[in-house]
Parts: structure tokens; sequence; C-alpha cells
């Protein structure tokens, strides 16, 4: 990169058809400053809240050397040998990225990364350079919540500020040529049209980020090329003959402090970088690269020698330090302390020196032509395509596992009206006793007895509390119980691992999901905790629609409902009654009236058994604490529980949080990695454990309790 892999670090940098750009340690010594901030906010210090504005200063260095060295050229030659400048762009940045990618596949041929999901996609993402586009193409605020489990955080993030700047470079040098040229027959330099492009960009950030979300403001190339425009319309400035006074270098510790001040005061997940408003913060940038262009103590401090070794191996340590992190914090790290903190720097600067001396300057000084650098480069992006394509990768968290979901599927060919009730096989006074074991956090600590009786079939409003933590599957009935799970994204894998266990299971379940991310059954109101509009009115056409439409057409004996996040998120129905939470009573009154009305439909609709589905509380690992006070749970649960005892001896409840507890999982990150969702494997082990069979007695009329 520009800023990352500095145009001019390592010495003079000429086109051999134009002078060199005079070498300016202190440059690189604004690279150290830039990654030292990246390194500090990605290791989590929570005295970092923004250290990712050392990407924005990367940003800006970038648009500051890139227009430095083309202007230079097309100054002094009359053109711009882009052919050339490509050739430098792709022996500069390309081993090194490709070595970072080529480590991580090793990585996960090894067994590592294995619950993140869309590796593959990410793969290429990062190798084709537009990894921003595949994260904003992913990513949802929903979602988001649930990003800082380990276990989950994909070892290519950090790609995306690299694929801007690639994308940057694609298109600046023809437009820095046409700007030249327009200026040219101006008899004007490119600074004034610079200066309006950068001003367009500056006000389309914010534009974006409001049209399509924070974000896109985050991710999106043009949200961020207004932090590229500052540095480039520095640089030409300075190339149109812009002096620097000396009085200067007083103004660069401002400068500095300033980016220091703003990498530790701006907001994690919110604020300028999420609202389109980076463009005005990068002039902190552009000041201090101005003013390091006169002698000053800054200037001295940035230009000593281990403050410029790191700037020069800064591109490296960027690539190799986030795989590192992730790695560390997978087993076990805390990268916050002195210990974890260390271990990391210390094994991302061997990696980057070694990258540096080996691969990076060895292949930046050799002699080769452009079109052997292009055919070398193709050579390896080939190659790399074909390892990326056929490397085996595991199905990540959160992806749904089609061919199990469609072996489960209910099947939808058979008339309602030779629908046979679900009963045992066996007559309706046979009771057998067995004894099954009881789990405690993964251990069999005791046995108890368990009696399942076939009676003729009825339903019950029961609980799991008292329940053994492991069930037992009752004799065959005469057809596969038909189950229908409806909600958001938990719903979603405790359906996968109903399914899982259905397929396994094919004589007692048959398994339909209908689902959407950010679920709810409350209706109205307006999500306030997050960016939750869109769910909303997705879950009115879920719920108040194809829920119905679905229960038509599949006739299920059992419909479980399931939702965690949304519902108890804080919410606006008016101005002027404000943002009320769930602990509020009006807050209250509506959740109970909405699943009051879902509840109210599924029995007019003849629904046999309907299933409330107590959610598990998330757990410490979520970055929002708001959106994890158990009290807000523990109303929802209240509303569920109230519910379903006004409705009537056919709406139960399933109380999955006390399961989990009773069970040992709870606070089990490999059952709930995000802790918030199940895994497919313990999706998989609670239906056969608990779930699978609950719902089975239930739909029978067996005693589940």
């Amino acid at each position: 990169m520009g800023g990352l892999a500095g145009a001019s670090a390592g010495g003079p940098v000429s086109d051999r058809r134009g002078a060199a750009l005079e070498y300016q340690p202190a440059l690189d010594g604004v690279r150290a400053l830039a990654v030292a901030l990246v390194l500090c906010f990605h290791a989590g210090f929570s005295w970092m809240h923004g250290g990712y504005f050392g990407v924005s200063v990367f940003f800006t260095l970038s648009g500051f050397l890139i227009t430095s060295l083309l202007l230079r050229e097309a100054s002094t030659t009359g053109s711009v040998d882009f052919r050339r400048f490509y050739a430098r762009r792709v022996r500069r940045l390309l081993p090194a990225s490709m070595l970072c990618l080529l480590a991580i596949v090793v990585a996960v041929l090894l067994g590592q990364f294995e619950l993140v999901p869309g590796m593959r996609t990410q793969m290429f993402g990062a190798l084709g350079q537009v990894y921003n586009w595949v994260r904003l193409a992913g990513d949802s605020s929903y979602g988001a919540l649930f990003s800082t489990a380990p276990a989950l955080t994909s070892p290519f993030e950090h790609y995306w500020s690299l694929a801007i700047e690639e994308q940057f470079y694609v298109v600046w040098p023809s437009t820095v040529w046409l700007l030249v040229r327009w200026s040219r027959r101006r008899g004007r330099g490119p600074v004034r049209p610079l200066v309006a492009l950068t001003v367009v960009a500056a006000a389309v950030a914010p534009w974006i980020a409001h049209v399509f979300g924070g974000s896109a403001g985050y991710w999106a190339t043009p949200a961020r090329l207004g932090e590229l425009l500052v540095g480039a319309t520095a640089a030409a400035w300075l190339a149109g003959g812009g002096k620097v006074p000396a009085r200067a270098a007083w103004a660069a510790p401002v400068f500095a402090i300033a980016i220091i001040v703003l990498a530790v005061v701006l907001p994690a997940g919110s604020g300028p970088a999420y609202t389109g408003w980076m463009t005005p913060l990068a002039v902190a940038s552009a000041g201090l690269l101005l003013s390091l262009q006169v002698p000053g103590p800054v200037r001295t401090v940035l230009s000593q020698r281990p403050v410029v070794w790191l700037g020069k191996v800064s591109y490296g340590v960027y690539l190799y330090h986030w795989p590192v992190d992730v790695l560390l914090r997978q087993h076990g790290w805390r990268l916050t302390t002195p210990g974890g903190f260390a271990l990391a720097v210390a094994i991302t600067l061997g990696l980057a020196s070694v990258s540096s001396a080996l691969l990076e300057q060895p292949i930046r000084r050799a002699t080769w032509g452009s079109p052997r650098t292009f055919g070398v480069a193709i050579a390896a992006m080939v190659g790399a395509v074909a390892i990326v394509t056929v490397v085996p990768v595991h199905r990540g968290f959160l992806e749904t596992n089609g061919e199990v979901l469609a072996g489960a599927a209910i099947d939808t060919g058979v008339p309602s009206e030779t629908l046979a009730r679900a009963t045992t096989t066996t007559s309706a006074t046979t009771a057998s006793a067995t004894t099954v074991p009881v789990t405690t956090g993964g251990s069999t600590a005791t046995t108890v007895p368990v009696t399942t009786t076939a009676v003729p079939a009825t339903v019950v409003t029961t609980t799991t509390a008292g329940e053994p933590v492991t069930l037992t599957l009752p004799p065959p009935p005469n057809r596969p119980v038909r189950i229908l799970i409806v909600g958001d994204s938990t719903a979603l894998y405790v359906g996968q691992g109903l399914a899982s266990w259905a397929v396994a299971n094919p004589a007692y379940g048959r398994v339909d999901i209908l689902w959407c991310q950010g679920c709810g059954f409350v209706l109205d109101g307006t999500i306030t905790s997050f960016e939750g509009a869109s769910y909303v009115e997705r879950s009115k056409e879920v719920v108040d629609t194809e829920l119905a439409e679905r229960v038509r057409t599949l006739h299920p004996d059992v419909v479980v409902l399931m939702s965690t996040v949304n519902d108890v998120a804080n919410r606006q129905w008016s101005d002027g009654e404000g943002t009320l939470t769930p602990m509020d009573p009006a807050f209250r009154q509506r959740m109970t009236e909405a699943y009051q009305h879902v509840t109210d439909t599924l029995v007019g609709l003849q629904v046999s058994s309907v299933v409330w589905v107590v959610p598990p509380v998330p757990t410490q690992l979520w970055e929002d604490k708001e959106m994890r006070d158990p009290a807000r749970y523990e109303v929802q649960h209240e509303v569920i529980r109230s519910v379903a005892a006004a409705s009537g001896p056919t709406v139960s409840v399933a109380d999955m949080d006390d399961w989990l507890r009773r069970a040992g999982h709870f606070d089990d990150n490999s059952w709930r990695p995000d802790g918030t969702h199940l895994t497919e494997d313990s999706a998989g082990r609670l239906a056969t454990d608990w779930f699978g069979p609950w719902l089975v007695d239930l739909a029978l009329g067996l005693p589940v309790g």
C-alpha cells in the first residue's frame, strides 16, 4: 500500500524516466505511529476505542505518496508510464499479501478457524482485493452484535482496508493524468480539481452512510475515498510549489497529538467512521504530513532508527498481526495482558521481518521487466485461485446445512384428510421404565428412572423444570411427528439441530423451519438498540402471512416459536412516550399482546401443539452491555410463561434456558461460541439428548415432565 508499503520506503524512489522522489524517514515514522495504533486497537485495550483511525492515517499517507510520485513523473517526463506503475505495485504488494493468505489456508488445513463462516468466499475476496465488498455484502448490524467471539473471528478481517487502497490504485494513475492534462490546458495546477473531488467525496460519504447504513459508511470504497483524496490534495499543493513555513514544525506536535487523541476517544462501533465523517478528520493526518516537510522535534523523533524500521516493515506487520491475534485469542490468550500483548507483537514483528528480508525486498529489488512481473503475478494468482477453489473448508458457524434441512423436510405430498394422527404404536396402557444418565457439565453424575407411558393423545402445558437432562425416545409412532420451527437465527440453528436429529431418526420426526434474520414476534414499534427497522418489517411478513401459509401447507403436529434478541431490544412506539425497555410496563404489555396474538393465530389454525421456547439468556460475549442484561430476558421469559398459561392445554413451554443451565452448557463457549447461537454440533446434541424426544412425547400426548 502507499501508506502501508510506502512508495518512498527504503530509499529514493525513481521511475527510471523521472527524477527521484526524495526519501523522508519521518514518513516511515508516520507508518510506525499508524500501525502502533492499530496494534493496540486490535489487541482490545479498553483505552484505545478508536485505534482504527490508524487505518485512516494509512489512507491519507497513501494518497499523499502515490500522488506525489505520479505528479513528479508527469512533470519531469510529460506522461505517466502506467505499465511500470502497476508493475511496481504488484511487486511491492502481491508477494506478502499472497503469503499471508496461503498461511491462513495452511492454518485452515490444520484445523484452525473451523467455525468462521464463509471462509472460501472470504479467501476469494482477499485474493481479489475486494474484501471490503465481500464484508459489506455479508454484514448486518444484527450479525455484528455477535461478532466478538474469538472462535468466530475471521483471520481475513483486515483485508478490507488493503482492498480499498488497491481499488484506489487501479483508477488513480489515470485520474491524475487526466487532471494534469486538463489543468495544463487551463494553465494551472491540479490542486483546484483535487480540492473539488475531495469536497465531493466528503459530501458523498455521509449520504452513503445515511442511505445504506453505517456498515457501508465504514467499508464502502466511495465512503472512504475522501481520506485518500485529502492526502492527494496535500501532495498536489506541494508539487505545485506550495511552501511549508519553518514555523509549521511547531504544528507537528499538535497534529500528532490530535491523531493519538482521536484514536483514543473515537467510539469503537459508532461515530464518524460509521456516519461518513472521516474525511474532515483526515485533515489532521494531512497536517502532520505537511508539517514534517520542515525540520522539527516531531520529525526528529519519527526519524529515529527503531521507529523508521517499524515503518518500513509496517505492511507486513499489518498483514500478519491480525491472523496472529485471532489465533492467540482462540487458544486462550488475552492480548490485553502484558504477556499476551508482548507475545502477539513479538510473533508479528518476527513474521514481518522474515517476510521483508526473504520475500518482499528481494522481489522488490529484482530487475525484472514489466512483462515478466505481470506474467509471474498472473501465474501466482491462477495457482492461488486453484488452491482456494479446492482447499477443504468447514461449514462455518451460522451457516446452514442445506443437505440436512432438505433431508428432514416435511413431506407436503400427503393430503391433510389422509394424514393420520401421530400416535404411539403400543397399547394405551403400556408403560416402560428405563434408566438414563443425567449429564452435568459434560460428565455422568447419576441416573434417574424415566417412565414412558403410551396414553391417548392429549397435550399438556409444561416446562423442563425437574426433568432429567437426558430423555429417551418412546417406541416409534405410527408416522413421523411433523415439526415446524418459527423464529430468528437462534431458532434456525436449534431447528437445524432438530433436522439433523430427524435425519438420524426418520421414524420419529420431520422438520421444517420458517425463519428470518432478527425475526421476532413483537411486530410494531421501532428498535433503537441497533438498526432493526428491516427486521421488524420482515417479522410482520413471516408472522402475519407466511406462518399461516406454511401451517396450511405442512399440517404440522407441533409449531415451535423462538426469538432471542429483537423482542427484548429497546423500542420506541411514539415520540411522546420515548424509548422503552422490556422492564417498562407498557413494553411488557405490548410484548404480551404480541405473543398472545401469534399464539391465538396458531390455535385458530387448529395446530395440535404450540410450543414457546424460553430462549437461553445470552452470555458475556456480547459487545453491547445493554443487550446482555439478564433482566430484559427475564421479562420475556415471564411473558412466555404467562401467555402459555392463559392459552389452554394446547400451548406448552420448553425451557431451553433451564435445560442448558442444568446440563452444564450455559456458559460453555463450545456450545454457544458467540454467547447466543448454538453450533451445528451443540444443536444436534441438544436435539438428541432432550428437545427431539421432548417434542415427540408432547406430540404423542406422553408425559414430558
